[in-house]
């Protein structure tokens, strides 16, 4: 716990910070580096829309129920393993967002940053080989995948399918508005912390 403690300790100053801090800081020049990719395919996406908007709603529900019910089915971190199931929720939510989230469940910054980056490789790696595998073609759904699983690293990693990156770029920041607009409502956190822990 003390290394992931340390990855991120909330300073940006050269010789205090983290890894993690450093590579925060460097993350919103990143981010507002996919909006040209976002302009160049706008009327494709204003095509889109529908799409985009249910992709979002699915991805950022589904995302944090579905990871709340599938922590308590394996019994993450064991019988007192809450903490843990509920710093993990905030998964497939960019970084700076995740941290919001997982303090809004009472969560452990750490280890979310953590998930969040290790999701955020696999995806990078192996996003694109498993929508091939499963014969996914189709440009929008491919970016709305993997922006919506894959945090920045899986965008980054759509870069060269020009028409699959701006709905890659566009998914990641609406899914993790949206969740941490969901979680940021009484009833729906409530909810979410009674499926991941059953408290």
């Amino acid at each position: 716990m003390n290394v992931l403690q340390s990855y991120r300790v909330g300073s940006l100053h050269w010789s205090d910070g983290g890894a993690g801090d450093h590579l925060l800081n460097l993350l919103g020049p990143s981010v507002v580096s996919f909006a040209i990719a976002v302009y160049s395919r706008k009327k494709l996406l204003s095509e889109n829309l529908l799409v985009v908007i249910s992709a979002m709603l699915i991805s950022s529900a589904g995302g944090l129920f579905g990871t709340a019910a599938f922590v308590r089915a394996i019994n993450l971190g064991g019988k007192n393993g809450a903490l843990v199931r509920l710093s993990v929720l905030s998964r497939n939510i960019t970084t700076a967002l995740a941290m919001a989230v997982t303090a809004i469940l009472e969560g452990n910054i750490a280890i979310a940053s953590s998930v969040v980056v290790l999701t955020g490789i696999f995806a990078a790696t192996f996003g694109r080989t498993i929508l091939d595998i499963f014969g996914i073609k189709d440009p929008v759904t491919r970016g709305l995948a993997i922006g919506s699983a894959g945090q920045g690293l899986g965008v980054a990693s759509m870069a060269p399918e020009t028409d699959a990156f701006p709905f890659a770029a566009i998914s990641m920041v609406l899914t993790a508005v949206c969740a941490t607009t969901l979680v940021s409502i009484p009833a729906v956190k409530d909810a979410i912390v009674k499926v991941a822990t059953g408290a």
